[in-house]
């Protein structure tokens, strides 16, 4: 798999209303961030499809839910609920779904920033290293970054060598391919 940081997540739709997931899929398809390479709405199905294709995160309807446990061992998983569906979320959340978004009312960016949320959470980072790893993730370099953010090169060089700590990597495109979910920092399945 590519870390090209231009690269679009690679999205698995599973609902299992065809009215619905159309809708997801629709606007998915209008973002360059994100790309739907699946879709299904037969949760056993969303097994075999994570399998093979590996996508970078899953859509689930939460009728799906249960599903969470072992989707998220691969893939970030978000819940597609509506407000009545607090205890599916729930159980999801604890099997490892790594959020949920309210069906009909959420958009690409609350999509993305969800992803980014989970990322910086699970990676361990600040909310600074977070906003410089996405800066580095479109591509900027330090000088950019710093530019854009009102710091010195310094520190944007103390923050990037802090992530690339806490993240246990050496390189920018490791780093990249992390916070975007192309690497798992999940442990490997046995």
């Amino acid at each position: 798999m590519s870390v090209d940081e231009t690269a679009p997540l690679r999205v698995l739709v599973v609902d299992g209303n065809p009215h619905e997931r159309a809708e997801v899929v629709a606007l998915l398809s209008d973002s360059e961030e994100l790309q739907v390479i699946a879709e299904t709405g037969d949760g056993g199905d969303a097994a075999r499809l994570a399998e093979e294709l590996r996508p970078d995160l899953i859509l689930l309807d939460a009728s799906a839910a249960r599903q969470a446990a072992l989707l998220s061992r691969s893939s970030r998983v978000f819940v597609l609920a509506s407000p009545d569906d607090q205890g599916a979320v729930e159980a999801a959340i604890r099997n490892g779904a790594s959020g949920h978004l309210v069906r009909g009312s959420f958009t690409v960016r609350d999509v993305i920033r969800g992803v980014r949320d989970a990322n910086r959470v699970s990676l361990g980072l600040s909310a600074r290293e977070a906003e410089v790893m996405d800066l580095i993730a479109s591509g900027r370099s330090n000088g950019e970054i710093a530019r854009q953010l009102f710091l010195s090169e310094k520190t944007v060089k103390n923050h990037v060598n802090r992530i690339y700590s806490k993240l246990g990597v050496s390189s920018r495109a490791t780093a990249i391919a992390l916070w975007r979910g192309i690497v798992s920092v999940m442990p490997a399945k046995e």
